[in-house]
């Protein structure tokens, strides 16, 4: 176990130096020495005890995480690919800000948001719907200020009147009389730069699947119904499919529409997550991807690669939206000026193996 007093012997300083630059008391400290010690840190190693940060700054230095279960199925959201990478994300995000990350995660919101709120954590993030019970809770929260994903853009109009505390939110669409800042990306551009990539590969009878026409899946509709009209495409109207959330209930969608996805020459999802799934369907009915019928995605999860074919998707920067997230919420803790509209991050397509080129 690696102590304080070996990285003050290492660094050549007190002990009670170190102990300062560790717990961010570094006013009668060199910048140099600071820097030093960090690197030595590092080196070393060193993993600070919570409980002694805690005695020494009166605070926990924990952010906690509310994760729900996810609505495509009784599982912990962590189970989604894009749901981890942004926990993922925003963990190093946290860390790098000095701060630690601890998760609960149950089938009830309710009870998360409860035992996460009495860890004595500084900040939050929410991952899920909120019930009226836990809302009137929300003026007794103890903390700097949250990050929200997930919500209803009335429970994101509720949180921050009565938290009167710091609140970024992650791909909300929201009003701007709201004042709430979110981290959003290009949904709508992305959407539209593959469905002109399908197009130009002599895709015209494709069809767009989310499971709902709210928030980002809205906006990438927007984006492919702009395209499909662009083209000349007369029924595109048609051409967004609303799919079930349980799993169960979505592979019984899949059979009865399967007889109409044979028509198609191509099919585009709304995430990676439906895409892989839809292409596992397919393939497991002797149906060839994309030699029949081609498969997109959004999102360009780490699966995307380990698929077969390798999925052609849209390449969202998850790892942007997490750092801007934390910065943004550190920036408005501190009270430093912050612009109320973020613009939205780039995506980018990415051309792999699961869609054909019909022009050929």
């Amino acid at each position: 176990m690696i102590r304080i007093k070996d990285i003050a012997d290492r660094a050549g300083v007190s002990p009670t130096t170190v102990s300062n630059v560790i717990h961010g008391k570094t006013g009668r400290v060199s910048k140099a020495t600071v820097e030093k010690i960090n690197r030595i840190l590092k080196e070393m190693e060193y993993v600070p005890s919570i409980s002694a940060r805690m005695l020494a700054n009166n605070s926990s230095g924990l952010i906690g995480v509310a994760l729900g279960f996810m609505k495509k199925g009784n599982a912990s959201s962590f189970e989604d690919p894009f749901v981890s990478a942004m926990l993922g994300n925003l963990e190093y995000q946290i860390r790098e800000h000095g701060y630690y990350m601890m998760v609960y995660t149950s089938e009830d919101i309710n009870e998360i948001v409860r035992n996460v709120v009495s860890w004595n954590t500084e900040g939050l993030i929410l991952i899920g719907m909120l019930q009226d019970d836990i809302m009137q809770q929300a003026l007794g929260w103890n903390f700097d200020g949250m990050i929200a994903m997930a919500l209803k853009e009335k429970e994101i109009a509720e949180l921050s009147e009565r938290l009167g505390k710091p609140l970024v939110t992650i791909d909300q669409y929201l009003p701007p009389e709201l004042g709430v800042r979110s981290i959003t990306m290009d949904d709508r551009g992305g959407a539209y730069q593959m469905s002109q990539y399908l197009i130009g590969k002599g895709h015209k009878k494709f069809l767009f699947l989310s499971d709902c026409d709210l928030g980002v899946d809205h906006y990438r509709w927007l984006g492919v119904r702009q395209a499909m009209e662009e083209a000349g495409i007369e029924d595109f109207e048609s051409r967004h499919i609303v799919i079930p959330w349980n799993p169960e209930q979505r592979e019984k969608a899949y059979e009865e529409m399967l007889p109409f996805f044979k028509k198609q020459t191509a099919l585009f999802f709304s995430s990676d997550y439906y895409a892989l799934e839809a292409s596992n369907f397919l393939q497991n009915r002797g149906i060839k991807v994309p030699e029949e019928i081609s498969i997109a995605g959004f999102d360009d999860v780490t699966y995307a690669t380990l698929a077969r074919p390798k999925l052609t998707t849209v390449h969202q920067m998850v790892d942007g939206k997490a750092r801007r997230a934390v910065e943004v919420l550190m920036h408005l803790i501190q009270d430093e000026p912050v612009q109320k509209d973020i613009p939205p991050l780039p995506t980018t397509l990415v051309e792999r193996e699961s869609v054909r080129d019909l022009t050929k």
